[in-house]
């Protein structure tokens, strides 16, 4: 792996945050994402801290919502986080969870059509001229940034696993981010249905970043990162929300999923933990020694994954440390790697 980044959900205290950010910058690792939940810490004020105290690492915010922020508000919060950073920012945009915008109270009828205007918006706002919009989501009428252009590109990543989010990845997006909890093979349907729609449109994949959150627990041995894994609240969680096709991409029943969601809906972790199998946690996080997690992020490169996010799946110091510093061995170690004679 030439480059890793680590990543985060909204629930990390800020100056931990910059903690760990500052701590993944000094190890050399390519970038540092936040995963925006609504009714979190927000993903941008995190990012604004962070590029005050670091340099040179990547900082990444995957996703904001086209929803909840109007798009010249995005637009112009991005500009000011790029210019606070020096350049080093990148946007991740998504619709956001329907339940979440419904308990917003915000209609996301045309969600697709949304995000592809929030997308020309943000550009034609960094752009730097006057802007005037007629969409069927949104309208701007000669609207101009104060701020003027950006020094450098602001790329904009796509998150959302629907087909037509992977066909505007291929069609106008800078890269794609894939949330936690996604298999080899399901990012490798993923990769293709990005591929296909770029081809489409005549764009290379080599044009492409394509990201994806890994949930990660570097432990002495597979056995005990598994142990820790199973009864992690967020994995339950995921594996409980899970859809049946990602399941059966993996040749996992979907009716074993079944029991974990009926006792963690209802609070019950410890019952809900005890039918978390190994072949789920195998399938959907990476766990294990720095060399295990090192082969398993392998795997995802060969389905097409050009920049690993390593996500801590426990939020313990030492263990988010452990995944920071597997992250930097496994940079190191492609480096220095010899280059074949052939």
């Amino acid at each position: 792996m030439d480059k890793i980044g680590i990543g985060f959900n909204a629930d990390v205290p800020v100056p931990l945050m910059i903690q760990y950010a500052t701590t993944a910058e000094s190890l050399g690792l390519d970038s540092i994402w936040l995963h925006e939940h609504s009714f979190g810490r927000d993903a941008v004020s995190y990012l604004s801290a962070e590029a005050q105290s670091t340099k040179k690492i990547k900082l990444g915010v995957a996703c904001l919502s086209s929803y909840t922020r109007h798009p010249i508000v995005l637009a112009m919060s991005i500009l000011t986080l790029q210019e606070a950073s020096q350049g080093r920012v990148t946007l991740g945009l998504g619709t956001g969870f329907p339940m979440r915008l419904d308990a917003l109270g915000i209609k996301h009828d045309k969600p697709i059509g949304a995000l592809k205007e929030t997308i020309d918006i943000c550009r034609a706002v960094w752009n730097g001229g006057n802007v005037t919009f007629d969409g069927k989501t949104f309208s701007l009428k000669n609207v101009k940034s104060i701020v003027g252009k950006p020094e450098t590109t602001i790329p904009i990543f796509i998150a959302g696993w629907k087909k037509q989010m992977l066909a505007l990845t291929g069609a106008m997006a800078d890269g794609y981010v894939a949330k936690g909890g996604e298999s080899p093979q399901s990012l490798s349907r993923i990769v293709s249905g990005i591929r296909s729609s770029a081809e489409k449109h005549s764009r290379k994949m080599s044009d492409l970043e394509i990201c994806a959150y890994l949930l990660t627990f570097v432990g002495e041995n597979k056995s005990q990162a598994f142990e820790v894994a199973r009864k992690d609240p967020f994995v339950n969680y995921m594996l409980s929300v899970q859809d049946e096709y990602l399941y059966e991409e993996t040749g996992i029943s979907p009716e074993l999923k079944k029991p974990i969601a009926e006792n963690f809906f209802k609070g019950r972790l410890d019952e809900s933990s005890k039918h978390v199998t190994e072949e789920m946690l195998d399938s959907f996080t990476i766990c294990g020694t720095i060399d295990e997690v090192g082969d398993r992020v392998e795997t995802y490169v060969k389905s097409g994954l050009t920049l690993p996010i390593l996500q801590p799946i426990s939020m313990k110091q030492q263990d988010v440390s452990s995944v920071l510093n597997a992250a930097s061995t496994l940079i190191s170690a492609r480096i220095d790697r010899p280059v074949p004679p052939w």
